[in-house]
């Protein structure tokens, strides 16, 4: 019986390294070591070094702007309101209180209004039906001046839109007040349009914020727009445009292995280092950790493969690099345990069969 437990022991310990509990990564120097380690897709290992971030840093794009930006931008100057169907305008012929307010005083804008009707005209006493539609107030203005001049002497006339409602864009997503909003006479441009909704949400994703207009969908630079001051895509708004800003439930960074506090963490408007994510989960666990086995998982472009950048941080000037180093959104940063964190493991696992053993021998001697 001692002999079976000497024999069970050795097989136990020869296996210790299948036997331990939770998933691990081997540390390794070599980057191709990990390549089909005993896995269902392959991982292109990469260190994480001074030529590493020189290269990242010499293969980032540069950043373009969409034709899409180009295209519609213009000046607030161009910018003249377009009177359509549904608006209501007060037209006022000074000195003659019977044509402003024919119906009294104290009845409200939208009452008193002329109301542009579904043939694009309106109804003003002695100037008859025109057509307002598709004319700017200053055109309708001198229009019923003209039409009034034939029985009023030298009529002053004055034209506004008391109530806009032939123009509207629409704001959806994560801002704080979604809904429909008209377009009216002061030009409205994109970061206006998001900030008379209230602004983004807690929760709103920057990175996605996408404008559709006549059917085609472009994606908003806003982090460009808000935090770098570049306003080249800070297009006018039109009537039917429409505005969205997702949330931010994909645009995630997950921590996990051996960190005080592993965790799914939401990453910032700003970007985000592997330093800051190690950081706000707590720093590494310094009884447990791997110093050299700190990796970064992201899913590759290539099927059934995925990237795999590990960082040396044995020494801890070595996170200075990982300062650098810019996370993206689904990115999983692993921290290995130790070597002797996982043989402690093994033998925790083992203390019970051993005791059990044992213990069936001496039921067994006696």
């Amino acid at each position: 019986m001692k002999k079976l437990s000497i024999f069970v022991l050795s097989i136990l310990l020869l296996t210790g390294c299948n036997l331990i509990p939770g998933t691990h990564i081997s540390e390794s120097k070599s980057p191709s070591s990990l390549v089909g380690e005993q896995s269902i897709i392959n991982a292109n290992v990469v260190l994480i070094t001074p030529t590493l971030m020189r290269e990242i840093a010499a293969n980032t794009p540069a950043r373009v702007i969409d034709e899409f930006f180009i295209e519609n931008s213009g000046i607030d100057e161009e910018y003249r309101y377009r009177i359509g169907i549904g608006d209501v305008l007060t037209v006022t012929v000074w000195e003659h209180p019977e044509l402003t307010t024919p119906f009294g005083q104290f009845r409200g804008a939208e009452e008193q209004g002329n109301i542009v009707y579904e043939d694009g005209t309106i109804f003003f006493p002695y100037a008859g039906s025109l057509v307002a539609a598709g004319k700017t107030v200053v055109e309708l203005r001198e229009q019923l001046t003209r039409a009034l001049g034939k029985y009023i002497e030298n009529p002053q006339v004055d034209v506004k839109v008391s109530v806009f409602k032939s123009q509207k864009f629409y704001l959806t997503g994560a801002v704080k007040i979604p809904g429909t909003y008209p377009i009216t006479h002061i030009p409205l441009r994109l970061l206006e349009a998001i900030n008379e909704a209230g602004g983004f949400n807690d929760d709103a994703d920057i990175y996605s914020v996408r404008i559709t207009r006549d059917g085609v969908t472009t994606e908003v630079p806003i982090y460009d727009m808000l935090y770098l001051g570049d306003l080249s895509a800070n297009i006018l708004i039109k009537h039917g445009d429409v505005l969205h800003v997702a949330p931010d439930e994909q645009r995630r960074v997950f921590v996990m292995g051996e960190v005080t506090k592993p965790q799914a963490m939401p990453m910032a408007h700003k970007p985000i280092t592997l330093t800051q994510v190690i950081s706000e989960a707590g720093g590494l666990n310094e009884l447990r950790a791997s110093g050299n086995g700190i990796y970064v998982i992201r899913q590759s472009e290539v099927p059934e493969s995925v990237n795999v950048f590990q960082l040396d941080a044995s020494k801890a000037y070595a996170l200075s690099l990982a300062d650098d180093f810019i996370l993206e959104s689904r990115d999983i940063v692993y921290v290995s345990a130790s070597p002797i964190s996982r043989w402690n493991r093994l033998i925790s696992n083992l203390l019970p069969s051993i005791t059990g053993v044992r213990s069936l021998n001496d039921i067994t001697n006696n």
